[in-house]
């Protein structure tokens, strides 16, 4: 019996140093990583506890400098997913929480720190302040510079300003997946309105990152990203942040979206970013008559006053914009309330975008020609900051 007993307790503590060298995420330090510069790319830094486990975990004093090449265990803990729900993965039937620590892995694997969602791997990461110092605010938020999402030649984002800091965007190509949405031609070359209102969002979402702030981008495509040729290559293989399958049928695909985005937005809230610094972006291609040019219009909620100063002053920027540089045009774009599923069910506020008609051939140069396409993006961001 005493030998049983003491190879039980050998077992237990076998068990326990192995789980804890094994359930930590670890990172090797890049040239220019220090200490706060690793913890902020993991979103840790800000954290008192945090910092403090990361320096136990590695034996370094505060001042420490990291070794490049080196593996450093992070403090975040890792779960084996139990497929049902991440309350009883973590045993803590604490729902906001949950919502939070689905939403940080969603956040690393959108900027390439996780290599799989924890959906597919089945190995949840759990930042150690949800677990043992839930009750710590942040006291800075920090964002990595490297996003795979817009393609080798623009995944680095260099930092142009902090205008937007504090602010969290969600930016949202129209259609996608089964639906490719409107249909132009030119020559031989299909357009579709899914391709090129994304190229647009990735330009967004990077210029919106330069400038200081969040933004995520809720439907993409893992082969794409940013592209400057003229025709861009229609497929149906898009997807959602996390990395969830676009439904075919068309309101069940708008609330899958709307449900990530209101996630994401009661995460951030409750992380102390207000109403006011969250705003989504919708971005669509219209589709009329070939002979109708249309310059970018806007949308609002009815009713939505928040939402309608954001599109009047997105508007009023494209109108100064027109007048810097193509003064010979007059700008006809409009700003109107609809009541649209997107615009009606989003809890931040939220603007729709029509970039132009796909059938038009002198609106279709503002779609295949980069240049425009980045200006449209430009333009959007500086609209937002005018905003703020």
């Amino acid at each position: 019996m005493k030998s049983l007993f003491g190879l039980l307790l050998f077992l237990l503590s076998v068990t326990h140093l192995s789980a804890k060298g094994e359930n930590w995420v670890t990172s090797k330090a890049e040239k220019g990583d220090g200490i706060i510069v690793l913890l902020s790319k993991y979103d840790l830094f800000g954290y008192e506890c945090n910092e403090k486990k990361f320096y136990k975990l590695n034996n370094l004093k505060p001042n420490s400098k990291l070794i490049i090449g080196k593996e450093y265990k992070l403090p975040i803990l890792k779960y084996k997913y139990n497929g049902k729900s991440i309350r009883s993965t973590i045993k803590k039937n604490d729902w906001e929480k949950a919502i939070r620590i689905k939403t940080y892995n969603e956040i690393l694997f959108d900027a390439g720190l996780r290599k799989t969602s924890f959906l597919k791997d089945m190995v949840l990461w759990v930042p150690y302040h949800e677990l043992k110092c839930p009750n710590e605010k942040p006291k800075i938020v920090k964002t990595p510079n490297s996003f795979p999402i817009f393609g080798s030649k623009y995944q680095k984002v260099k930092p142009v300003s902090q205008k937007l800091k504090g602010k969290v965007f969600y930016i949202i190509g129209g259609h996608g997946g089964p639906d490719p949405g409107a249909i132009g031609k030119r020559g031989n070359h299909k357009l579709c309105e899914d391709e090129y209102g994304y190229d647009v969002a990735l330009r967004l979402a990077h210029k919106l990152i330069a400038n200081g702030a969040v933004a995520h981008v809720i439907l993409r495509d893992p082969n794409d990203g940013i592209r400057d040729e003229k025709f861009l290559q229609c497929d149906s293989d898009e997807i959602y942040l996390g990395k969830k399958k676009v439904l075919r049928s068309q309101i069940p695909r708008l609330k899958q979206r709307a449900d990530i985005v209101n996630d994401l937005f009661l995460t951030y809230k409750k992380r102390g970013i207000s109403n006011r610094n969250q705003v989504a972006i919708m971005l669509h291609i219209d589709s009329r008559n070939t002979r109708s040019r249309t310059d970018v219009f806007f949308y609002h909620a009815p009713n939505a006053t928040e939402s309608k100063k954001i599109a009047t002053q997105l508007y009023n920027t494209f109108k100064a914009k027109y007048k810097k540089f193509q003064s010979t045009k007059k700008y006809k774009g409009t700003v109107s309330a609809r009541d649209l599923y997107m615009l009606m069910n989003l809890k931040p506020r939220a603007v729709y975008l029509e970039l132009a008609n796909i059938r038009n051939t002198a609106d279709q140069k503002r779609l295949i020609l980069s240049e425009n396409r980045d200006a449209l993006a430009k333009w959007i961001t500086d609209g937002l900051i005018e905003y703020y």
